[in-house]
Parts: structure tokens; sequence; C-alpha cells
């Protein structure tokens, strides 16, 4: 079967579905809808009635005029590509446009979406292709530095709450501060019209002239704000009252609570409906639920956060929480979705309840000072209360979930910053900053620690443990970001603030300066990273003793500085004590030994020294059979160790031996499971193609896949990787149909799965070109090998070993050369947690 292609038009996110009252609104609403403008940005922003309402005019219908707009010219065939984006915060706008990418099908980085973003927008500078963007939502122009999209042919659409919004595009090739500027509209969106809301009201009433008598009071009061009228339908649908009594009931609430609703068109009408949710149950709860929800933003709150220990604390009052409690805040949500407060998706475990934007505000505004930080601080706790573990969720399930309460934070901020601050940083602040790194989003994370250190340190002081531990984080994210003179500048101050305060010999300012030399050889300063890093070792050795965890750490990082700077001998003592104090601390087969183990017999190797680098392995395995016997799960592992020394020695026949052991030793273990040798399979297959017996290969890959599916499921890259050396397997073996079936199905799978730039589904490209080839469908073979190699160049560099390995395949291919081998990942030393067979 031939993999999908790239068909437009392309619909890219999810656009809102309209209300079934929706119009045009042909006296407050006009634009330039028509028709697609190329090359302009439309700012659909606040009316001039702004001020009624403190410069926060919202509820005006933005998103829903935005979506009718996009709807048209998608159903007019204007368009070759839409994308809806949300544009609540930096990581929603690069996670949007990475997602755009993956859909109009071009290869990007893997793993890397501000990469994808970048791409995106490049691709949108340069096309020909008919497309809009439409930025709904935007809360923070901060948030779309570098990122707002511009083309000659396509038209970006922003819906804002923010006045003055001005977004600065600069075109490609040009220096940013004399690019010109593409054409802004700004579109000042009010609230309706007198007759466009008795129009609205009487349409959702259902034309009753009993119930929609007074409509027209009824919108006077609400200001005619399509978000307040919109509250009022649902309190008259649910209640069965009409509009004059509506009316009558809203004066009186403005008239007792006054003082709230100054300025505040949207309050009266919230308040009614809360009071009605108290009515269908649980009064006095609705309330506090419905300030936690507001407090946690309109981008849809987890359900599991409205019904945490902590949140069901803060609604009911009580400080030990019931299943029963649980139930009865659920009953709470769904009598405010009945009453128009919130919208609940209950098959959406990500994003479950969702609240207006300017419901939320408007709710905010009514809590005083001290009522809205003890919200924030409630909301806080559940979030940290629901957040996954780090590492969970190896084949991104919990994704969706990780940027639902990404979004829940950034609400809470938004909110009340410094409830979050007191009486100390609350853990939230630090979970999102690792969940920004994660999700690999590093620029984003980089401008995230910034933000959170400079604002400790005026909240703590700048020599404040908690402040010392974020410039700390600040400096590892310019480090993951390559931003290396950044961080090690970063680290050079930490370093002499510490020195001056705890003094040169505390450990945190040992740990400081050994954190300094691996940011030097990080940058690739590799003299400065061995000098700091003698010293550090010194001293670490003097004042904390050998076996403590910073010394070890500080030689490990010693010996790699030596390793890189190509001083092997001395690479090679370091790592020899460091190994020797990990076994006397924490055991031979911890993974940190194990770790520090390979790293010294890659130096040996690296210095020629082969059969010393084996000795290491060899060392290993025999004081474990001697303590417990051949069948224990550590001496097992350590023979893997020394099967793949072997191979990489060149000595494929006793690593094939060796393996062969372990895989008949894991049989013999108490309780074995498949996942205990996935890895011995996977290196024995390798070999074995690796050494002209792929028919021994295929067994074991069949079986290697059955495994990961049942272990790591059907879309994990590792089982994907499985699938497609099975079929280099069947295609070195001669079993090309097998092989190329195989090939198509797996990179049909791999595609929607992976991505476009996974390097998996790159190499099963190239693979599957290979097949073609093989099998004399040539013309088939030629267009895959171009795809292959021109996904390659653009998702992972022109220089990547993949694509060379690609360019050679393709040029070999061109020429002519047959019985080509395809590409299959070679065996490899798993030593870290994603080991697959542990």
């Amino acid at each position: 079967m031939e993999p999908p292609r790239r068909t437009w038009p392309v619909l890219s996110g999810t656009v809102p579905v309209l209300a079934d009252s929706f119009t045009w609104r042909p006296e407050t609403g006009n634009g330039p809808w028509e028709e697609l403008r190329p090359g302009a940005t439309v700012i659909v922003g606040p009316g001039s009635d702004a001020s009624a309402s403190n410069g926060q005019r919202a509820g005006t219908g933005k998103t829903q005029l935005a979506a009718a707009v996009a709807r048209r010219l998608w159903t007019a065939g204007s368009l070759d590509l839409l994308v809806w984006v949300d544009a609540g915060s930096r990581d929603r706008l690069v996670a949007g446009y990475a997602s755009a990418l993956a859909d109009i099908r071009i290869a990007a980085p893997p793993g890397q979406p501000e990469a994808a973003a970048s791409r995106f927008l490049s691709w949108l500078s340069g096309t020909r292709k008919r497309w809009l963007v439409v930025l709904d939502g935007l809360a923070n122009p901060a948030d779309a530095q570098g990122l707002w999209p511009y083309g000659p042919t396509g038209e970006t659409l922003l819906t804002t709450q923010l006045a003055g919004v001005s977004p600065k595009v600069p075109r490609p090739g040009r220096a940013e501060r004399d690019a010109p500027q593409p054409e802004q509209l700004q579109i000042a969106l009010s609230s309706f019209s007198q007759r466009e809301a008795l129009e609205y009201l009487t349409e959702r009433l259902n034309d009753d002239p009993y119930a929609a008598a007074g409509a027209l009071d009824v919108a006077a009061v609400l200001d005619c704000l399509p978000a307040g009228l919109d509250l009022a339908v649902a309190y008259l649908l649910d209640t069965g009252l009409d509009c004059r009594q509506y009316r009558l009931s809203s004066e009186r609430y403005r008239r007792d609570w006054a003082d709230w609703i100054d300025g505040n068109p949207l309050a009266s009408s919230w308040m009614l409906a809360v009071d009605r949710a108290g009515q269908l149950g649980q009064a006095g709860l609705p309330w506090p639920a419905l300030k936690l929800a507001a407090v946690l933003g309109s981008a849809g709150v987890p359900g599991r956060v409205l019904t945490s220990t902590a949140a069901c604390a803060y609604i009911t009052g009580r400080q030990t929480v019931s299943p029963a409690d649980q139930a009865t805040v659920r009953t709470i949500f769904g009598n405010l979705q009945r009453v128009g407060l919130v919208a609940i998706e209950s098959d959406d475990d990500s994003r479950t309840v969702h609240m207006a934007g300017v419901v939320q505000s408007s709710v905010q505004r009514a809590m005083g000072p001290t009522e809205l930080r003890r919200a924030v601080q409630a909301a806080a706790d559940a979030i940290w209360e629901c957040w996954p573990e780090r590492g969970s969720g190896p084949d991104g399930s919990e994704a969706d979930l990780v940027q639902a309460l990404r979004d829940c934070a950034t609400s809470l901020r938004r909110s009340d910053e410094l409830a979050l601050w007191e009486p100390g940083r609350h853990p939230l602040l630090v979970r999102v900053g690792e969940s920004l790194a994660d999700a690999q989003l590093l620029e984003t994370a980089l401008s995230y620690w910034r933000d959170l250190a400079g604002r400790c340190a005026k909240q703590h002081g700048v020599n404040s443990p908690q402040t010392w531990d974020l410039r700390e984080r600040l400096a590892s994210a310019a480090t993951a970001a390559k931003r290396h003179d950044e961080a090690i500048g970063i680290r050079e101050a930490l370093c002499a603030d510490i020195d001056e305060i705890e003094g040169p010999a505390s450990l945190e300012a040992i740990s400081a300066r050994a954190s300094l030399a691996a940011a030097y050889r990080s940058a690739g300063q590799l003299k400065e990273a061995v000098g700091l890093g003698t010293r550090v070792t010194a001293e670490s050795d003097q004042w904390l003793g050998g076996a403590h965890l910073e010394t070890r750490q500080t030689l490990r990082e010693l010996g790699l500085a030596y390793r890189e700077a190509r001083l092997y001998r001395e690479s090679i003592d370091v790592l020899q004590r460091c190994l020797s104090l990990h076994a006397q601390t924490i055991g031979i087969m911890h993974p940190e030994t194990a770790a520090v183990r390979g790293d010294l017999a890659e130096a040996y190797r690296l210095a020629g020294r082969t059969n010393e680098s084996i000795t290491i392995y060899q060392d290993a395995l025999a004081q474990l059979e001697n303590a417990a016997g051949g069948a224990r799960r550590d001496a097992i592992t350590a023979r893997e160790d020394l099967a793949m020394a072997y191979y990489l020695a060149g000595r494929a026949g006793e690593a094939a031996t060796g393996l062969d052991r372990a895989l008949a030793d894991w049989r013999r273990v108490p309780g074995n499971s498949p996942a205990d040798t996935i890895r011995a399979k996977s290196m024995l297959a390798a070999i074995y193609c690796a050494s002209g017996r792929p028919r021994e290969a295929i067994p074991l890959l069949q079986g290697l896949r059955a495994d990961l599916e049942l272990v790591r499921g059907t879309s994990h890259p590792d089982t994907f990787r499985a699938r497609r050396n099975l079929a280099s397997a069947l295609h070195l073996a001669r079993r090309l149909a097998e092989a190329v079936e195989l090939g198509e199905d797996t990179l049909a799978d791999c595609e929607p799965a992976l991505g476009l730039g996974h390097r998996e589904r790159l190499t099963t490209l190239a693979n599957l070109a290979h097949a073609y080839h093989a099998t004399g469908r040539l013309k088939r073979a030629s267009a895959y090998f171009d795809r292959a190699l021109r996904d390659c160049e653009r998702a992972v560099g022109a220089d990547d070993p993949l694509t060379i390995a690609v360019r050679d395949l393709r040029k070999r291919y061109l020429a002519g050369r047959q019985g080509l081998a395809p590409i299959i990942s070679p065996p490899t030393v798993f030593t870290g947690p994603d080991d697959p067979g542990r």
C-alpha cells in the first residue's frame, strides 16, 4: 500500500462550532470578511466602548466572528490551508504551528517543536498556497514575539482583548529593524447594537412573544454585551421567567451589590446564574466552585483538577474530603453548566470544563484581593496534586493533559502572581518549567526561567536559596537551548555570589563550580573545563571526601572533559578512580556505576586499548557471577554489556555467543517478562544482520516486535524500529515481497504516530525506496529516494549521519549498484532510563 500523500486543502486545528443563533452583525461587526486579504494582518480587538469596563471589554463575540470568517472562506474554496491556533500562551502557539507543519506533511526535526514552528512560519512566507492563520485569544503580546505569521499569499486573523496590539513581522532575509511591515487592519468589535441584541434574544427565546416581552430592557441592562445576553437566555430558559422578570431581578442585584457591579456589566448576569445554581442544589457551594474555575482559565480545565482533594476542600470548606464530596462537586459543576456559566466536555479528560474568558475576568474582578489569593493558592495545590510524575506516559499519552495543566498554571500567574510566592515559592512554578523542557520547548523554557528567576530575586532577594536554585535552572536551560555564553555568564555570577555568602569551601560553592566546569565542556571550552574541573575535584575530595556524591560527579565530569580533549591517559586515570568510588559506595551494578563503567570503556577504546575495554566488563561479570551465579538479573545485564564490548572490538562471534547465553539465562530467571529480553534480542538481531546472517535475525526480530508491542505499545518509536529492522532483515534474506509489504505498513503507521521528521519515519522511507528498487519498481524507488533525502535534509540537516547514509544509498542506486544493504539500526549500549530492556 502506498503511503498517503499530502492533499489540499488542509485544515489544521479545531475551528469552534458556531452558535445556533450566530449572526453576522450587520451594524457592529463590519469588516473585511468577504474575501482573503493576502499579506494582511487583521486584528479583532476591544471596541470603542472599552472604557466602560476599565479597558477590559470582552465577551463581544470575537472568537465567534473569527470562526465564522474562517468557515466562510473555507467553504467558499478560497483557502488551501486554514490553521486555527489558541494563542493563550507561547507554548500553545508553538504547538499549534508544529502541528500545522505536520498536517501539511513537511518534515521537521524530531522532538523539536520550536524548530518545527520556525519552519512552518518560513514556509508561510514563501509558499504560493492561499492560507489563513487564526490566532485566537492572544493574552500577552510577548508570547507572539518572533511567531507572527506573514506571507504574500495569506492572511493572519488575530483576536485579543488587548488594545493597541501591533505585530512586528520581519520579512525573510531582511534585518528586523529595516523590515517593512505588512498591512494591518484594526477591527474594534463592540457590543451588539440594540437591534442586533433584540433579534438575538428573540431568536434564542424561540420567538416566544411572552418570554421576549421586555427584551430591549434586558439588552440595555446588560449593555447589549453578547456574553451577558447568552447568560440571560440560559437563565430564562431554565427558570421559565420572562424578560421583564429578569430585568427586575437584575436591577435588584445591581442595587444590592452596587460596589461589586459598578463598571462590571456582566456581574449581575452571572450572579443571577450562581443564585439559580444554588437553588438547584448544594446552596452556597456554586460560588466557590465558580471562583476556582475562574482563576484556572478559559482554555479548558481537566476534570481531575476540579475534583482533586485540594479543589474539593476549597469548594466544600471541609478539611477531610471523601468520595461523596467529589460527587457533590461534580453535581455543582453540572448545575453551573445548566445555567450557562460553564461548558462540560465529559469525553475530554484534558480539557473537561470550559468557562468563557469574559465570565472568568468578571468573576475575578468581583473577588477581593484576599479571596482571589485564596482561590489561586487552592487552584495551584489542585494542579500540583494532579500533575503526572516526570517521565510518565512514554508514548506521549500525557502530553495533552500536561499542556492543559500548564495553561491553567499560566492563568493562575496572570490572576495573582504573588499568590504563588507567599509564604514561599509554590512547587507548581518549578514543575511548569520542567515540563517545558520535557516537551523540548527549549527557548520557551529559557524565557520562563528568566522570568521566574527575576521575580524570585525581587520577592526573596538575589542571594536567597530559592533564587540560587532558579538561577541554576536558568543556566541549565540556557545550555539546553545552546545559549552557551549565557549559561557560562549566569554560572560565573552565581559562583561569585555563593563564594561571597557561603564561602568557597561550602557544598553549594563546590557544586556551583562543578556546574560551571560542565558548562565549559558543553560549550566546547575544554581547556577551561579541564582547568576548573581539576580544581573542583581536588576541593571536593579535600572538603567533602571521596565517597561524597559531589566528588564522584566532579570526577566523572573531569574524566569526560579529558576524553573530549583527547587526553585519554588522563581520562582513564580519573574515570578509573571514579568507577572505584562508585562501586564502593553504591555497588557495581547501580545505573550510575554502569554509566561510569561505559565512560571508562569508551575512553580505553578511543585510546586504542580495546582489550582493556573488554576487561572492564569481564571483571564486572566475574564479580557478579561469583556473588550470586549467572542467572541473576544484574549478572545477565553485565553479560550483555560484555557482548557489546566484543562487538565494538570487531569480535562479532563472541558477541553473538554472549547474547545467546544472556537470552538463555533470562529464561531461567524467576518472574521473567518480555521486557527483560528486549535488549539482548535487539542487539543480537542487529549483529546477525551485520554479519550476513539475516535468516537467524528474522525470528528474533519477530519476537522483538511482539514484545515491544506488548511492553511499549504499537505507536512507540522502539516498536517501529523493530518493524523497520524486520523489514530490512527480510530484504537481506531476499524475501522481498514481505519486505515491501511490511515497509509500506510501517511507513503508513509511523507517519501519523511519530511525525514526518522522525528518524524512524525517515529511515523507513529510505529502506522502502531500496526495497522497491530491489523488486524492479524503479520509478517508485526513485521518487521515494528523492523524498527521503529531501525530508532528511529538512528534518535533521545535511550533515547528519542519517542524511549522509541516505544520500550514499541514493547515490549508489543512481549509479546502478546492485545488492545494496538497507539501513539497519546498529547494536547499541543502553545505560540510561530509556533502556528498552529495563
